[in-house]
């Protein structure tokens, strides 16, 4: 129970997240003409709650045995969530924004503390239970499309505020060294990308020590392009 009280703040501040950025935009911002390749503000919102709409579909399918879409094309999939909603109005996108987090929330009030920690519950779990996914849908998904928001706009700091805050309720959903490692491996991430280089590599450095599986994937990761020359990187990988 205490998991999943955790499960529904995190959707719940996430939620706020995007609502308060939608309180704060100017009469440009809200009319602004997004693109496939440059979303406007709406667009993001809308994919967001896309999003939403099909973690809480499949979540209920699952729950009643039935089998959830499954897409290996995610960019198809944004391609066509962005050509579905990208004349609705304002109005229309925040009344679909709150009804697919509504119902994303309601989806995971009913289930199940055990089916929490199913790792087969979705055809593409990859041994992962279903707790990490709804977190990564539900919050750590739109509060990375908010950090980009902010620091686009020249607010970095408030987007660190949002990415710290994220990597330190996540960590609260499972005190393993695994998933620590991969909270404090999304924030190394988050600073490699905004120039808080020194931090980056902090992060990372605690976050292999902690997940060494993450060790292969990170040499290769574009996210930490800015810091691969680096000495202090290089010697992470010295031994």
């Amino acid at each position: 129970m205490e998991l999943k009280h955790k499960l529904l703040s995190l959707l719940k501040r996430g939620f706020e997240e995007e609502q308060a950025l939608v309180a704060k935009l100017s009469d440009e911002e809200r009319a602004a003409i997004g693109t496939l390749e440059q979303w406007s503000t709406k667009d993001t919102i809308a994919h967001t709650a896309a999003w939403n709409e099909r973690m809480a579909q499949n979540i209920t399918a699952a729950s009643r045995g039935e089998t959830p879409s499954v897409s290996n094309d995610i960019d198809q999939v944004n391609a066509e969530i962005f050509e579905e909603n990208r004349n609705r109005s304002w109005a229309d996108i925040l009344e679909y924004s709150e009804r697919a987090y509504r119902s994303l929330v309601e989806s995971v009030q009913a289930v199940g503390d055990d089916d929490l920690a199913d790792t087969q519950a979705l055809p593409w779990q990859d041994g992962r239970p279903l707790w990490r996914l709804i977190a990564g849908n539900g919050y750590t998904h739109p509060i990375a499309h908010l950090a980009q928001y902010y620091t686009d706009r020249g607010e970095a700091h408030y987007a660190t505020v949002i990415q710290e805050e994220a990597a330190a309720l996540l960590a609260e959903l499972d005190d393993s060294p695994t998933w620590r490692g991969i909270t404090r491996y999304n924030l190394a991430c988050h600073y490699a990308l905004s120039g808080q280089h020194e931090r980056a590599i902090h992060e990372l450095r605690e976050a292999l020590r902690l997940n060494p599986d993450l060790t292969e994937w990170s040499k290769e990761d574009p996210d930490f392009a800015s810091i691969r020359e680096r000495p202090d990187y290089q010697s992470l990988y010295s031994d």
